[in-house]
């Protein structure tokens, strides 16, 4: 119990990355970016304007605002009032409601803080000032402290982004860092841009079905009972992994994880990291696969990192059947 109070104390998010293209010109970019600006759309032509690509761009502008926005852990605490407007007609509506986004935004750039709300309104004006067509998108997460029940997800917001005529899902808040203890940690995790649909789905379910950007809609009610995983940080670079827990003939369950960079050291945890489990490690086909006892257990945890001697990150949670 001790060593994993240690691990929870000083882990990292749960992040990993997933394949993705070459962003080194786009991020590289954003990281030596000397600004000034307190209009967004100055500052969004300004980084952008030498890229090449729609992509690019959209990287670029992802990056420097999770490199450069603090999550406001206050305002997420005590969130201030917010002003209803009338409008004569839907147009007259969403006019407005635009108008609020970009006022919204240029206020985040300001103060370079804010909440998911605040980055993503951001994102969204910054991008359609080069061009791209955004759109902010709005439901419920689910992370590492509240996987299962869907009544204490906290409403969030995120972005979808349209590049080559296809639409793309990012969120730029969980891409900045994460909350512990209260206090805002800031860990670029790139895996939060253009993620794969399926596997945002796991902790995004937007109040409008359509952008889950899937062919079969997850329902609401089996929103919490997915496995989640972890795959924001830059790290290690994760390709694939197990839908479920498998079993072998043995009896034992195992899982199983695909990465570009696999890292070195993996832990096995019970539900609410209570206990550590004892598991083998094998290398198979490029698969790493983690073999244990799933008796008795409601849940199990992954973690991994770069050593035992160092601190690990929250790769994956799944419920046992």
């Amino acid at each position: 119990m001790k060593a994993i109070s240690l691990l929870l104390a000083t882990m990292l998010t749960g992040s990993l990355a997933i394949a993705q293209p070459d962003f080194s010109v786009a991020d590289s970019s954003a990281i030596h970016f000397e600004d000034g600006f307190v209009n967004a759309a100055d500052l969004a032509h300004k980084l952008t304007f030498h890229l090449k690509t729609d992509t690019e761009k959209a990287r670029a502008i992802f990056t420097w605002i999770a490199l450069n926005i603090q999550f406001d852990v206050r305002k997420y605490a005590k969130p201030p009032s917010v002003g209803r407007f009338v409008a004569k007609s839907d147009k007259e509506m969403q006019r407005k409601n635009q108008d609020m986004q970009d006022r919204d935004a240029q206020l985040t750039l300001k103060l370079r803080k804010g909440v998911c709300q605040d980055y993503s309104n951001l994102y969204r004006t910054m991008s359609r000032a080069v061009g791209l067509e955004c759109l902010t998108v709005t439901g419920v997460s689910r992370d590492f402290f509240k996987p299962h029940h869907l009544s204490d997800n906290p409403a969030h917001a995120w972005n979808v982004v349209k590049i080559n005529g296809q639409w793309h899902l990012l969120d730029v808040t969980w891409g900045a860092g994460f909350v512990m203890n209260g206090r805002f940690v800031a860990n670029f995790s790139p895996g939060y841009f253009m993620t794969p649909p399926a596997w945002f789905a796991q902790s995004h379910l937007p109040n409008i079905a359509e952008w889950q950007l899937l062919e079969t809609q997850i329902e609401p009610k089996d929103f919490a009972t997915q496995p989640l995983i972890n795959f924001g940080q830059q790290d290690f670079q994760l390709l694939d992994f197990s839908q479920n827990i498998e079993y072998t003939a043995d009896g034992l369950a195992q899982l199983r994880f695909k990465f570009s960079s696999a890292p070195s050291a993996f832990m096995v945890a019970s539900s609410h990291a209570d206990a550590l489990i004892d598991f083998t490690k094998t290398i198979e086909n490029g698969w790493v696969v983690l073999h244990f006892s799933a008796n008795g257990l409601k849940h199990v945890t992954i973690y991994m990192g770069k050593s035992n001697q160092s601190a690990l990150g929250w790769l994956a949670k799944f419920d046992v059947n």
